[in-house]
């Protein structure tokens, strides 16, 4: 079964263009294929690094919700420990 594709048309340099033919004719693929994994190869890697950066905000949310907490702790007996847990066990009432 062969995969839907759609066809782009793209201008490289001379130079370019025949870098990409030598690694093409190298690897025994047509420069269509090269140029098409390359692209591939460029989301997937832009997809992780998002994905990375995401993962990197959550933490740093965390961090600074966890920061809040310690300083609240920290305060004093101002406020009512029951406020302050963010988890409570399932026998509390």
């Amino acid at each position: 079964m062969s995969k839907k594709t759609t066809r782009f048309t793209i201008e490289l340099t001379a130079d370019l263009a025949n870098a990409v033919a030598k690694v093409a004719g190298a690897n025994k693929i047509t420069a269509e294929e090269a140029i098409g994994e390359c692209v591939s190869q460029s989301f997937e890697t832009a997809l992780r690094h998002r994905v990375l950066i995401q993962r990197q905000n959550d933490v740093d949310e965390a961090l600074l919700e966890l920061a809040r907490l310690v300083g609240r702790l920290s305060a004093g007996p101002s406020e009512p420990q029951e406020r302050i847990r963010r988890y409570r066990s399932a026998d509390a009432e």
